[in-house]
């Protein structure tokens, strides 16, 4: 056949696909579907957003305050002012005023993919003590029954949706034929059936990613996913190829069902099944798996070292020989009684807390840097999972970015410490003189110098994980495709 009859012969099967009633309906059911999962992701991107910047002005409100506060204390006045309610002590300002976060902000494709993002914070205000027991906790989970059912995201319609929409164009191409007796017509005619298989999974396959990339990028432009080429325009033109081999890998399954000669229904059942094994029950394996590989270390066992720590530094004796051995390791030129001042004592509580539970914040931080790589390493073994991964590292959501997110929140915790550590210790050994009747300190006033946190940023994961999605893509694609093609030499007896 040479290669004009070929194109006719395509072109042909095309205009009879798009001349069905079920294939308009699948595609206008695929297009609301995307739009509807980039709705949903546009909404939550927007939320995150909106969190933050209500987050920047509670910062900016704080420091605001702090400094009205230390104009009004600096006149002489009657009132008094204790500690707690001084923002003009490095002290008092690091307790009870001090407003900052550890931010994890959406990324420029954020509308992918949900991910991790609905379970697991984004934003946490930093403090300092006993309510630091885990950093992941600092979040509202909102409705549970809710979080069972999973997002309808974008990543959800192209992992598990687009997949029934190929079964139901494609799987029962050529199979109908058989089933009608128009098979027998087909094979009359001086035509090889890989020429016939190959024009009609062809034009499938034609349809489905003119009508997935096209939709996709429709439902992006709509909600505001696509932002300027210049942030993550590499990433998402490797996504886009990633996901036109997930089609066509789902292509080739189907062609390979139709090689088995077996029927229209047969082939159906065959497809999904496949699909229930590829997308539901083969991820379901793979999360178990990385749950027994690296296995979640006893938060019963970090909460009772907390209450151990919390008790012991209750005990009057106990609490005293433990700020008195900490003022004695810093300053060892302090007077016995500057032990018990306020904030040597809240210094040192805070100092031997954070000791006491470090073993048990290393196990969690190691647990996720565990979580994330056997997450990335078994993904390969699944067409679905290794398409989601790569879907939510580009969209930020992923196990790796918040792992390195808590290492990073958890290190500005200890950068804030170091900060006002030294201020404190040298206010309380060497007090500023005020004026006189002015009951504040008004020894503190370095307010912008407060550290701010350094967001951690791996520009390489996204497109690197959308790299090795659509390598592993094309091989398994191209394997179907050849186990199919050697089934079609012949036409069935």
């Amino acid at each position: 056949m040479t290669p004009a009859r070929v194109r006719h012969l395509l072109a042909a099967e095309i205009r009879l696909l798009l001349g069905e009633r079920l294939t308009i309906a699948i595609l206008a059911a695929l297009l609301a579907a995307l739009c509807l999962g980039a709705h949903t992701g546009a909404e939550r991107v927007a939320a995150e957003r909106a969190a933050i910047a209500r987050a920047a002005e509670d910062e900016a409100r704080a420091v605001r305050e702090a400094r009205a506060a230390h104009v009004r204390y600096a006149q002489a006045s009657d009132v008094k002012v204790h500690y707690w309610q001084d923002p003009t002590h490095a002290f008092g300002y690091m307790t009870q005023f001090l407003t900052v976060h550890a931010v994890k902000p959406p990324t420029p494709l954020a509308v992918l993919a949900t991910g991790q993002s609905d379970v697991q914070p984004g934003l946490m205000r930093m403090s300092f003590g006993f309510s630091t027991v885990f950093d992941d906790t600092a979040y509202d989970l909102g409705a549970v029954g809710r979080l069972r059912l999973g997002a309808f995201d974008l990543a959800f319609v192209l992992v598990a949706l687009v997949p029934l929409a190929v079964i139901a164009l494609a799987g029962t191409r050529l199979c109908a034929e058989q089933d009608s007796g128009l098979l027998r017509l087909i094979a009359a005619q001086p035509v090889a059936p890989r020429r016939v298989a190959g024009a009609k999974f062809g034009a499938a396959a034609l349809v489905l990613l003119a009508a997935l990339l096209g939709g996709t990028a429709l439902a992006l432009g709509l909600f505001g996913g696509l932002g300027p080429p210049a942030e993550g325009g590499g990433t998402l033109a490797l996504l886009a190829a990633a996901l036109a081999a997930y089609t066509l890998f789902w292509v080739a399954a189907c062609a390979l069902a139709a090689s088995l000669w077996r029927g229209a229904v047969f082939a159906l059942v065959i497809l999904v099944l496949a699909w229930a094994c590829l997308t539901v029950a083969l991820p379901a394996s793979l999360s178990l798996a990385v749950d027994a590989l690296a296995p979640r270390p006893s938060r019963i066992a970090a909460i009772d070292a907390s209450r151990e720590a919390q008790e012991r530094f209750s005990l009057a004796p106990e609490g005293r020989r433990i700020a008195a051995a900490w003022l004695a390791e810093r300053a060892p030129q302090a007077g016995a009684a500057l032990r018990d001042a306020p904030e040597i004592r809240r210094l040192a509580r805070d100092a031997f807390y954070d000791a006491a539970v470090a073993s048990h914040r290393e196990a969690a931080r190691l647990h996720a840097e565990a979580t994330a790589r056997w997450s990335r390493r078994l993904a390969p073994l699944s067409p679905a999972a290794s398409l989601l991964l790569a879907l939510e590292t580009a969209a930020g959501t992923d196990a790796a970015r918040h792992a390195a997110f808590l290492a990073a929140a958890a290190e500005y915790r200890r950068s804030l410490r170091a900060f006002f550590e030294p201020r404190i210790l040298a206010q309380a050994l060497h007090p500023v003189p005020v004026c006189a009747g002015c009951q504040a300190r008004l020894d503190f006033d370095a307010y912008d110098a407060v550290p701010a946190f350094p967001a951690p940023v791996d520009g390489e994961a996204p497109w690197r994980q959308a790299l090795l999605c659509l390598g592993g893509l094309l091989a398994s694609t191209l394997l179907l495709a050849a186990a199919a093609f050697r089934r079609f030499a012949a036409w069935p007896a």
